[in-house]
């Protein structure tokens, strides 16, 4: 997708339409954080897994998706202040024209 160097839209800090620069950044994958050993449900799901028997549940595997979201994040050239798009737009290719 091909975006603008520099667009006009609203400033939330000057509450009014100002030209704006734009930079794009790409939204990292979220770290896989360690689970809570002493948590109920970690407790419980080593109690049911324990001894000779399968997962309880069936396990679900999730295919990965095929692009990442792309964070316009967008400045002020009045106030300077910068903020990002509300909703980030799944890409694969961002270009900046």
């Amino acid at each position: 997708m091909k975006i603008p160097k520099t667009t006009k839209r609203y400033c939330p800090y000057c509450k009014k339409h100002t030209e704006h620069k734009i930079t794009v950044e790409r939204t990292r994958a979220r770290p896989k954080t360690k689970k809570r050993g002493l948590s109920w449900g970690t407790r419980h799901m080593a109690k049911i897994s324990s001894g000779y028997v399968g997962f309880p549940r069936p396990i679900i595997h999730e295919k990965s998706k095929t692009s990442r979201k792309a964070n316009l994040k967008f400045e002020c050239f009045v106030c300077k202040k910068k903020h990002f798009q509300q909703n980030p737009i799944r890409l694969k290719k961002v270009e900046q024209v």
